[in-house]
């Protein structure tokens, strides 16, 4: 993969690890999120009105269904996210739903574009997902990833965070069909706003708008933030994804993993134990080895 999109990806998964540390600082629910999404569209609204609105009304016809679909896609990993976060920590759940896309990526990448992994890049892919796996241990040992086989093959919240792993992988390879016909911000724009719309009804009908000011007052600093570093993280990857193959695209997105478990540390005093040095490190390997993947 060139350099650029490789320097694309590596800031957006620190971008990305970023605003999820805000949302877990912040204890953010369904209603944060979507006040964040909701406050993505009128962030972003002026810079859509200036460069993209004439583009999205030329391209009306191909932009609007495509749109719809990102925008399906997208709503059904989170609608999975929070079923999930509702059975188990997120600890364990979030690196199940970002490294399961590499599950799912490469096949969905060979049927639809044709794309193949070489060597290098099967092994680059191979070391991000034991890296994952690794950082969910308690030790490095064989009862500990028995343990955790058990403790996950018995768990709701793994069939969930994988069925958000697919939907990720399925938006994944919809954006790269998206971004090659459509302008990335115009095709980006179009589909938050369908998301905000979805989740304006749904903050409605399930919690109430005065619900919705308390929480702002609350959390407004990192509602805003959460909303510009989404829209500025995906973007990022969507240019990225004009110019890369998708599997090592998202491959590199993993980085944003490791970045979680550091600011974890440095910043929340979670653990970093001998398992959690040695699964960010595969997952450091795994992406150096992206780069000289073809």
């Amino acid at each position: 993969m060139s350099a650029l999109p490789y320097l694309l990806v590596v800031v957006s998964a620190f971008t990305h690890a970023y605003w999820n540390f805000l949302l877990k600082r912040s204890r953010g629910g369904q209603l944060f999120v979507g006040l964040t999404k909701i406050a993505e569209v009128v962030l972003f609204a002026p810079v859509f009105l200036v460069i993209s609105a004439a583009d999205a009304a030329r391209h009306a016809g191909v932009l609007w269904p495509l749109a719809i679909v990102g925008a399906a896609l997208t709503l059904t990993n989170y609608v999975m996210l929070a079923m999930a976060y509702a059975r188990a920590d997120l600890s364990t759940v979030y690196p199940i739903s970002r490294g399961a896309v590499l599950l799912f990526l490469p096949v969905l990448g060979y049927l639809v574009f044709g794309e193949r992994l070489d060597i290098v890049g099967k092994v680059a892919v191979a070391l991000v997902v034991a890296g994952i796996v690794i950082l969910q241990l308690r030790s490095v040992s064989w009862d500990s990833f028995r343990g955790l086989g058990r403790q996950l093959g018995s768990s709701n919240a793994t069939l969930f965070a994988l069925l958000a792993a697919a939907a990720a992988a399925g938006y994944t390879v919809w954006d790269k069909r998206a971004v090659g016909l459509l302008a990335p911000f115009t095709y980006f724009y179009t589909y938050t706003v369908f998301v905000a719309l979805a989740y304006a009804a749904h903050i409605g009908r399930r919690y109430g708008w005065s619900a919705a000011r308390g929480e702002w007052r609350v959390h407004r600093s990192a509602i805003v933030q959460v909303g510009f570093f989404n829209t500025v993280t995906y973007l990022l990857v969507l240019f990225a994804l004009r110019a890369g193959t998708s599997s090592y695209v998202i491959a590199l997105r993993q980085l944003s993993v490791a970045f979680g478990v550091l600011l974890g540390w440095r910043l929340l005093g979670e653990p970093f134990g001998f398992p959690k040095r040695l699964g960010a490190g595969l997952i450091i390997a795994g992406t150096v080895l992206v780069a000289l993947a073809r």
